[in-house]
């Protein structure tokens, strides 16, 4: 009786020791997560955006997963932030409060960005942004915001140059919505365009609730001979805008002279939405099909074989954030104090979007995230090798 009473305490120890096993391995396996919380916008004119975002970060996810970093693996949980600041603000505050997450990436629009940088920076907490495009994010910015992408400064500056050398261009009317960089944008390019001696024959600024372009293509086909129209809205007016210009004979999609020009904006797929009307566009992507670096071909072909589509310069840039990441684990990030480190010593990570250093304001100093993009008349994007 004694032997049996011996032998059943044994074999409810061992079962306890194997709970505790199973315990423990389930506590260490929490700890050996990187927690990735994304800002996206999956609501909104801005949900393309969202949607791109989320496709690049799971192929990163799969690839990077397939093998611990330092025996870590990464984990993501996504919050619909709205592409707007209300709810950017609460997004975060609820992945702050229940998720706690070790990084954030996004979000894609400007004003959303800088609505929760500041929550960010209380809570110590690094953003990791690739899409938003204004100055004040990194600006003086703040110390744990880091931004993979070229500012509106280096865009700005980038498609008024061009516009002015490569396509003789000579007077221009911008077009922008009414956000920070909506009105950044065209700043920035009025100053550039200005100062190389071209000429801005007006400046129309509209809010995201307008939907009908007919009387502002007939202002633009009244203010005289136009060579480039720089475009900075999203992709719902974008279109909407391009077919007014088309129709009033503006621009080279409707038979006129003008050529539509913009920055990072818009997604692949707007010119089959916008039609003939987007013949000719000229704009930069942080994405060229084209690069033969071997980063970017396995990019394309894994995503095609999980997606059957084609990647886009969004899908790239989301696989882009991932991707650093883990090379940040890699070098020894396990918190967030050790993530910001680790990103703000980044130094010749080598993406699909192009490389990333980044500078004493967190910006990635590299202009090869630049790429040029023309749309062709079967509506299919021909690269232009600008630099």
């Amino acid at each position: 009786m004694l032997r049996g009473l011996h032998v059943a305490h044994i074999v409810i120890l061992a079962g306890a020791a194997a709970l505790f096993r199973v315990g423990t391995e389930s506590t260490f396996a929490q700890d050996k997560v990187i927690k990735i919380g994304a800002l996206l916008p999956t609501s909104g004119p801005g949900s393309y955006f969202g949607v791109g975002d989320k496709q690049g970060i799971e192929l990163a996810l799969e690839e990077v997963n397939k093998t611990r970093l330092n025996g870590y693996k990464l984990e993501v949980r996504y919050e619909d932030s709205g592409c707007s600041p209300l709810p950017a603000t609460q997004a975060a505050k609820r992945l702050l409060d229940q998720y706690k997450p070790h990084v954030v990436i996004g979000e894609e629009c400007s004003d959303a960005t800088l609505a929760v940088m500041p929550l960010m920076e209380q809570a110590k907490v690094p953003l990791l942004n690739a899409g938003s495009s204004s100055l004040r994010i990194t600006t003086p910015g703040n110390p744990w915001t880091f931004r993979i992408m070229p500012d509106e400064r280096m865009q700005g500056v980038a498609i008024a140059t061009n516009a002015y050398r490569r396509l003789d261009a000579r007077t221009a009317v911008l077009i922008h919505e009414h956000t920070n960089a909506g009105i950044a944008n065209a700043k920035i390019f009025d100053e550039a365009f200005t100062k190389l001696g071209g000429k801005i024959l007006d400046v129309i600024g509209v809010g995201r609730d307008v939907n009908d372009f007919t009387a502002i293509a007939t202002r633009v086909a009244g203010a005289g001979k136009i060579d480039v129209v720089p475009i900075y809205m999203l992709e719902g007016q974008a279109v909407k805008v391009s077919r007014a210009l088309a129709h009033a004979g503006v621009t080279k999609g409707g038979g006129g002279h003008a050529i539509q020009v913009g920055t990072i904006w818009l997604p692949f797929g707007f010119d089959q939405r916008a039609g003939k009307t987007a013949v000719g566009y000229v704009r930069i992507v942080q994405f060229d099909p084209t690069d033969q670096r071997d980063v970017v071909r396995n990019f394309i072909s894994t995503f095609k074989a999980k997606y059957h589509q084609d990647p886009t310069h969004i899908n790239a840039h989301a696989y882009d954030q991932i991707m650093l990441i883990a090379d940040v684990v890699r070098r020894g990030a396990k918190d967030t104090q050790s993530m910001r480190d680790g990103l703000a010593t980044t130094k010749a990570f080598s993406g699909v979007t192009g490389s990333v250093e980044f500078d004493q304001h967190n910006q990635n100093m590299k202009l090869d995230t630049i790429h040029y993009v023309e749309t062709q008349s079967d509506l299919s994007w021909k690269a232009l090798q600008w630099k």
